[in-house]
Parts: structure tokens; C-alpha cells; sequence
């Protein structure tokens, strides 16, 4: 059975409500560490609304880091930001205050040999195509007719690439002719190499040229498979963007990604899959399951030499950086840089 995976352009409607999500998240965290969020970004037609719950001593127009993020995307044209944050209720800031968790979470870690990355390969050359449409639009003279809005689809079986479609928004009057051969010249040949047995799809759709949020809706959170593993090991569909690291769906999902990095690079097993399951009001998971490739169970290993309550995490990671803008495109796992990728 092929492996499928997708990725999506900085200036993709639900990625532009991630950025900004994390971005005012990391402005909170630089101004007051101890911030505690859920910020929540919907976005369409013009308009975007910014809406949660925040405790913090920060104070900042986060309108305009919402028109900023916009403008770094890419986008010359306007939004309209609409702000409603409240605060957290006093159940749950009394539990984060006892360094609990704020939320149940399900958070699932995966790591294999199989790529440098560690991560499905689909997953990997997703992202890497994604990443190299941006920079064409951003870097190279002859690609300036690419316009933010856009995403990848790679469909492998075994080792092969058999399939990527690139749906990519462009500049009206640009040729379908220099469209295709400019995707497949600088993007699709440098990153995937030969295409001669690759079914190839280039804006099958035809031409694209309204795109992002003057005609389309976004919302942050709803691309979270792709964040991860691509859909590719068992998820839930936790978001993690505008959530700060108290939230066990951030920390934990990252510290799941860890262990499995370990597992692997000590030889524990050539593939591992991790679960990690927190509820409201515990610091300490209530479940742990880890297993290698082989079926083995590696519960009792993982248990015995790595510390999994959310201030441990926090602590580790040094999670209360405002790292997360930088994390919010291509991917939050299979990034060198990143503590829990070390």
C-alpha cells in the first residue's frame, strides 16, 4: 500500500492561522515566561479572529502582529484582525499552577532509521518540496510569479516516489507552460531527482490565481497530521500551535518524539512508536506504551530513564522560549535545531 503524506505553503490559509497563533504565543513568552495560552485563529474573506484564553503579565497589540505575520507570508493586500481573548477559568489555572496538566491529551511519538530525518519518508520529501516553493518565491528571479498560497502531495511505495502533485497559486497572465516547467525545473528535480517513472500533477485543477484568505477560510489546528508524521502512524488530532508547553499536547507530543529518537539511536529498535497519555489536572502520565518494530515491548526501558511529567518536559526542552513561530511551517519534528530532536 502506498504512503502518503502532504505539506502545505507558508501562505496556505490553515498554516497562515498557525503562524499566527504561535507568533503572539512567542510574543507573550518573550515579554512573561510564565504565560499560560490557548489561542485559537480563524481566518477568511479579509478577516481573522484571535480568540482564547491567555494568563499573563504581557501587554501587547496582538492585531498587529497578526497584519505582520500576514505581510511576512507574503500577501500585499489587507486583513482585518479581530482580538477576543479571555482568561483561563479558575479550575484550570489553579491546576497549572500546581504544575499539572491543563488539558487530556493522547500524544504519539514515532522515529525510524529509514530516513536522516527519522521521519516517513513521504513526510520528509513533502516537506522539503513545500519549504523549496517558498524559498523560490522568496529567493529566485525567475520564479517571482509564485504567490503564497499552496500545498504537496507525495505518495511513495517502498523507496519510490510514484506520485507529487503541487497545487501552487501564481500571478495572472503567467503561462501554464512556465508554471509546470518552473515547479518541475527548481522545486520538483532538485528535491525528488530523476521523475521518469513519477506521476506528476502540477495545478491539475488549472490555473490558480485567487488563493489565501481574500477567497478561502483557515483555522489553526487543522493541520496537524501534517505538523507530525503525516498521518502516517496511528494521531489524534491534537493542536498543537497557540498552546503554551503546559498543555501535555505540546510538551508530551514532543517528548513521544524524543524517547522514539532514542530508542532508535541506541539500537533499541530500528523503528519505535510511542504513546504517552495525560489527563487535566495530573503532572505524570497515566499510561505509557512504547514498542519497537519488532513488536517488542520497551514500556519498562522508556519508564526507567526518562522523565515524563510536564515540568520535566518543560524543564528539559526549555520550552518556555518563544521557539514556536520558527516551528509552525513544514513540520514540528525532523528539525535538527530542535531539543527534542538532539
Amino acid at each position: 500500500m502506498r504512503k502518503i503524506a502532504e505539506s502545505f505553503l507558508m501562505g496556505h490559509p490553515d498554516k497562515l492561522c498557525d503562524q499566527v497563533a504561535d507568533t503572539i504565543l512567542d510574543e507573550f513568552l518573550r515579554r512573561d515566561k510564565e504565560t499560560r495560552a490557548n489561542i485559537e485563529v480563524f481566518a477568511g474573506h479579509g478577516a481573522m479572529m484571535i480568540s482564547g484564553e491567555v494568563d499573563s503579565r504581557a501587554d501587547f497589540d496582538v492585531g498587529q502582529i497578526a497584519k505582520k505575520v500576514y505581510k511576512d507570508a507574503g500577501y500585499d493586500d489587507e486583513i482585518e484582525p479581530f482580538v477576543h481573548l479571555g482568561s483561563m477559568k479558575r479550575e484550570w489555572s489553579d491546576a497549572m499552577a500546581k504544575n499539572a496538566a491543563s488539558d487530556h491529551a493522547v500524544c504519539y511519538g514515532y522515529a525510524t532509521k529509514a530516513t536522516r530525518e527519522m521521519l516517513p519518508a513521504p513526510v520528509v520529501y513533502a516537506h522539503a518540496l513545500a519549504r523549496k516553493i517558498d524559498e523560490a518565491r522568496q529567493h529566485n528571479s525567475a520564479m517571482q510569479w509564485i504567490r503564497p498560497d499552496g500545498r504537496v502531495l507525495v505518495a511513495m511505495e517502498g523507496r519510490d516516489v510514484t506520485h507529487v502533485s503541487v497545487f501552487v497559486s501564481h500571478a495572472k497572465g503567467t503561462r501554464v507552460q512556465e508554471v509546470h516547467g518552473g515547479i518541475l525545473e527548481h522545486v520538483i528535480k532538485p528535491v525528488i531527482g530523476s521523475v521518469e517513472n513519477v506521476k506528476l500533477f502540477v495545478n491539475p485543477a488549472g490555473p490558480f490565481t485567487q488563493g489565501g484568505l481574500s477567497c478561502y477560510t483557515g483555522l489553526s489546528g487543522r493541520r496537524a497530521a501534517s505538523d507530525l508524521y503525516g498521518g502516517l502512524i496511528p494521531h489524534v488530532n491534537l493542536s498543537l500551535s497557540g498552546k503554551d508547553p503546559s498543555h501535555p499536547s505540546r510538551s508530551g507530543t514532543y517528548m513521544a518524539r524524543y524517547i522514539a529518537r532514542k530508542l532508535v539511536n541506541d539500537g533499541k529498535a530500528t523503528q519505535a512508536l510511542i504513546k504517552i497519555v495525560y489527563v487535566i489536572g495530573r503532572a505524570d502520565p497515566i499510561i505509557v506504551e512504547a514498542t519497537g518494530d519488532k513488536g517488542e515491548d520497551l514500556t519498562s526501558y522508556v519508564l526507567a530513564n526518562f522523565k515524563l511529567t510536564i515540568p520535566e518536559i518543560v524543564e528539559q526542552f526549555q520550552l518556555k522560549k518563544p521557539i514556536y513561530r520558527a516551528i509552525s511551517t513544514y513540520g514540528h519534528v525532523g528539525v535538527a535545531d530542535l531539543p527534542w530532536e538532539r
